[in-house]
């Protein structure tokens, strides 16, 4: 745990508050932090998957991988 000292928004931190009933200054902010993390890293993945390359072969074909012809599943 890092200990710091920061300037918050009052209002702002108030409606967190009010959307977190329960909730201390110090959980608030964790799963701020938390959320904007993982926010950040979903956007990396869907960027990932929505690139000019894609990530699939083209001769993938899930339905021989599952055992079936392509002719049994027309």
């Amino acid at each position: 745990m890092v200990k710091t000292t920061v300037d918050l928004d009052a209002k702002l931190l108030e409606k967190a508050a009010n959307l977190f009933k329960g909730k201390t200054r110090k959980e608030i902010i964790s799963l701020a932090l938390t959320e904007l993390v993982e926010r950040h890293e979903q956007k990396d993945l869907y960027d990932l998957f929505n690139g000019s390359e894609s990530l699939i072969a083209e001769d993938y074909d899930y339905k021989t991988m599952r055992g079936g012809s392509p002719s049994d599943f027309s």
